[in-house]
């Protein structure tokens, strides 16, 4: 998400290497191999990014974008690249904080409190976002995203990604906190008047997703619920080459992880 704010020319140079990873057959034809899965996502991303610079007004500095966003700026509110900042600012960096904070408070043990973090990382903030994907999509006023059946709903998909990651006793008080924290994140968005329900939100959350699943072929809500309707989007986010790939490579991959033979 950060190249967003880089010259075209930074992400145009890193194009020319992630393209040039991928691998073909002896036949010329695209290897279907977890390298290609992860090249041709990193290039959807570089195109997203892409959106992000274009459709940003504010003057270059530099030749690049200033980073920083205010919740309370309402200017920054009309543009992808703002919502998105704010999102990530919000949702992720500070409910994150306050999160590790409340877990080393939680967890007295420093190893289990490291591994409890570790393991939110690893897919734990992209199901929240794809749990509040999925919410702002299924209602149609600001009441419907605070109810508690809401609240419920973004507590069930994090719980469903500790599963025999976290100890019993621990999980319902890990995802408590979690959920709380996201939760005031959300109540300050809403304070700051930002436009948490339309398709402009939900299209952010789905690049923010994106650009923050640690690994999208172990992750098919990410693929599901963010890639693929961001490829399928009329404003084009993500150039015909790059859907085609990640379309033929992961079709096959799924095919093969529900394919009662596979390894």
């Amino acid at each position: 998400m950060t190249l967003a704010v880089e010259r075209p020319a930074v992400r145009d140079e890193r194009r020319c290497v992630l393209s040039g990873k991928i691998t073909k057959n002896s036949a010329g034809k695209l290897g279907f191999n977890a390298n290609n899965r992860q090249q041709s996502v990193d290039l959807a991303r570089l195109d997203l990014a892409d959106h992000l610079w274009i459709t940003d007004p504010r003057p270059r500095t530099e030749g690049g974008l200033e980073r920083d966003f205010d919740v309370y700026d309402k200017a920054a509110l009309s543009f992808d690249n703002g919502r998105i900042n704010i999102l990530a600012n919000e949702i992720m960096a500070q409910a994150g904080k306050e999160t590790s904070d409340g877990i080393d408070d939680l967890v007295r043990n420093e190893q289990a409190a490291r591994e409890i973090k570790k393991h939110l990382a690893n897919h734990g903030w992209c199901s929240l976002l794809v749990a509040l994907i999925q919410l702002i999509e299924g209602v149609n006023t600001a009441i419907g995203i605070v109810a508690d059946v809401a609240k419920q709903a973004l507590k069930d998909a994090l719980s469903n990604h500790l599963n025999y990651r976290v100890a019993d006793q621990l999980k319902d008080a890990v995802v408590d906190l979690v959920v709380d924290k996201v939760w005031s994140a959300l109540a300050r968005l809403l304070d700051a008047h930002f436009p948490l329900l339309g398709a402009d939100t939900v299209r952010v959350l789905r690049m923010l997703a994106v650009f923050a699943c640690p690994s999208v072929e172990r992750h098919r809500g990410v693929y599901q619920h963010a890639l693929v309707p961001l490829m399928g989007d009329g404003q084009g986010l993500v150039a015909e080459e790059v859907k085609a790939q990640v379309s033929t490579l992961f079709t096959a991959w799924w095919q093969r992880k529900e394919s009662p033979t596979a390894p």
